[in-house]
């Protein structure tokens, strides 16, 4: 550029030459050019390393963390004449590539309808006022095309509390997604990908509800990368840095902040999540008319004083069961408990805290009766029935005469009158 404009200032060849130091030679053909010579990249020369890399990576697939020291040395004794630094350049740029290729996937979306994403995060303590030991969960329900989303608070992540949570999620979807997509929790995830084995109930409420469980590989986040990190939010909503009177009031913050996201425009679809689930539920399957019961069934022997043990709490049965098997149910999310005996429900129990009792007064009352009372009932039980006796008939007197006799006979055969 300044070659052109001093000549355009009238300077001539050879002025600008001495002035720019340069060529005349090289002035004419700057000025004589269009446009500046353009320089591409230069030819690589051939390496020294060139004729040895099948070897390395044969060495390399029979030791994979082979030192570049050790391949130097390894190619030294088949005519390798280069330096080391030649062969740790190769291994870094090689070893670079791998890492880049365990890191870099391909982003891909399902259409509506197909996928659910879900995850767990917990456990965090100290959220409930009065109750600073008490552990939570936050159950994470997300569906891939919609981006519509629930968060559950959680006691436990015991099977029962998990499939109720599936449960719950599916409830306020409105419908049931064609695939899931979990984690590896050992509850659901008995052994992962590639020897995969699953918990039967979690298969059953796969069947019950008809949808596919189809677990992420392990250390492989991105397979369901819609929920991975997806509850940060709570921290950043300021839920986790603020105590609450009570778990229902907890719920009711985690709700709060579902719906608010559910209204705000994702910035990877550019829609609300609110109005892409109305047209994702379309495609939902249905709901059963019968939903899943998560409960897990515990036997229990009715104890003499009429109750039985559930998680270190008592709870009371009818008297009549005492010594009798039944079974316990209890809803993981109700904190309600029902027990069983055969097909009847025989009582009913809010769930209690660890050590106390729970007795109700009709389950015992019969027994508060006086002893003599209960006794005499039992003895007539276990006393049996007496045999009727004969009907009783009159037999006729022989007809025979006998000799009438004073009185005074009879007084004096035995001894005179008394």
């Amino acid at each position: 550029m300044d070659i052109k404009l001093m000549h355009r200032q009238g300077y001539s060849l050879r002025q600008i030459a001495r002035v720019t130091g340069l060529s005349r030679v090289t002035v004419r053909r700057i000025l004589s050019s269009p446009a500046p010579k353009g320089y591409g990249p230069r030819r690589p020369r051939p390496s020294k390393l060139e004729p040895f890399v099948p070897q390395i990576e044969a060495l390399l697939a029979a030791r994979p963390r082979a030192t570049a020291s050790w391949l130097h040395r390894q190619l030294g004794g088949t005519g390798f004449r280069g330096c080391y630094e030649v062969v740790k350049r190769w291994v870094r740029e090689r070893r670079r590539e791998e890492r880049a290729r365990a890191r870099a996937c391909v982003r891909f979306e399902t259409a509506a309808g197909i996928e659910a994403q879900f995850d767990w995060k917990g456990p965090v303590r100290g959220l409930v006022a009065g109750q600073p030991g008490l552990a939570v969960h936050f159950f994470r329900f997300v569906l891939a095309w919609s981006r519509a989303r629930w968060t559950l608070v959680v006691p436990d992540l015991r099977l029962a509390a998990t499939l109720a949570a599936i449960r719950w999620a599916f409830e306020r979807a409105g419908g049931v997604p064609a695939r899931l997509v979990p984690d590896n929790p050992k509850t659901l995830v008995l052994r992962p990908k590639p020897h995969l084995e699953m918990h039967p109930q979690f298969l059953a409420l796969c069947r019950h509800y008809g949808c596919e469980p189809d677990p992420a590989w392990p250390y492989h986040p991105q397979r369901k990368g819609k929920t991975e990190r997806s509850l940060r939010d709570l921290d950043e909503e300021g839920v986790l840095g603020t105590t609450y009177p009570s778990l229902a009031a907890l719920q009711a913050a985690v709700s709060a902040v579902d719906a608010l996201r559910l209204e705000r425009v994702h910035t990877t679809t550019g829609e609300a999540p609110a109005a892409r689930l109305e047209r994702e539920r379309a495609r939902l399957q249905p709901l059963p008319g019968v939903p899943f019961d998560p409960r897990a069934a515990e036997i229990r022997r009715v104890l003499s004083d009429c109750t039985v043990s559930l998680h270190g709490a008592r709870y009371s049965v009818p008297y009549v069961h005492v010594g009798r098997r039944v079974v316990l149910k209890a809803d993981p999310l109700g904190a309600q408990l029902e027990i069983f005996a055969g097909a009847e429900c025989v009582a009913r129990h809010a769930l209690a805290p660890h050590g106390t009792w729970t007795v109700l007064e009709e389950h015992v009352a019969p027994l508060r009766r006086p002893r003599f009372e209960r006794l005499r009932e039992r003895t007539a039980k276990a006393t049996p029935a007496a045999t009727p006796l004969p009907p009783r008939s009159i037999v006729p007197w022989p007809l025979e005469r006998v000799e009438q006799r004073d009185i005074a006979a009879y007084e004096q055969a035995v001894g005179g009158a008394r």
